[in-house]
């Protein structure tokens, strides 16, 4: 047995990494557009280059008042409209063009999803693949799955508001040697 000592952040980033391994094992390529790099730099290079004004529309809300050290937004939280106001000013960022965000993700998702179908050599419809026990799939993906099944389980049974109705409120586990796979989180 190996064992691998991380902070809890880095054991998130270990459970998103076998979380993208095996959706690519199944066929989702498509899940690498949501990968931190690719989610930033789209974002990135959609906002408008200019220094925030008011009357500006941000991630926040709008732009109603910029101090010394503060921004002023109006926008729904909850609570109705609302203005508060955002001491953290680099980062309250412009809004980004969404509609071309969503049509340049819209694209990728074609072209990724035409790939997967051609490595296959399959014809799922947009958002098919194989299910994780597909006998196709290979033996690594549901290991992936496996171990990121019981990581997800140790940090919902930390979390004091959940719910028994969520994929990581239970552990079902298929692959050889799934027995030997445990997880143990800090306190904290």
């Amino acid at each position: 047995m190996a064992t691998l000592e991380v902070t809890n952040e880095q054991l998130r980033l270990i459970q998103q990494a076998l979380d993208m391994y095996s959706r690519i094992g199944i066929g989702q390529l498509w899940a690498i557009k949501d990968h931190p790099t690719y989610y930033n730099v789209l974002r990135d290079k959609l906002r408008p280059k200019k220094q925030i004004e008011v009357g500006d529309s941000t991630e926040r809300g709008e732009v109603v008042e910029i101090g010394d050290g503060y921004i002023k937004t109006k926008g729904h939280w909850g609570n109705g409209e609302e203005v508060r106001t955002w001491t953290d000013v680099e980062n309250v960022k412009l809004s980004i063009d969404y509609g071309e965000y969503h049509r340049i993700r819209d694209e990728a998702d074609k072209i990724l999803h035409t790939g997967a179908n051609m490595l296959l050599q399959e014809n799922f419809s947009n958002g098919g693949s194989f299910g994780i026990y597909n006998p196709d799939v290979d033996e690594s993906a549901r290991a992936a799955y496996d171990i990121l099944q019981v990581i997800r389980h140790e940090f919902w049974k930390q979390d004091e508001t959940r719910s028994n109705m969520t994929v990581d409120s239970s552990v079902h586990l298929g692959t050889k040697d799934c027995n030997k796979i445990k997880c143990e989180l800090d306190k904290n």
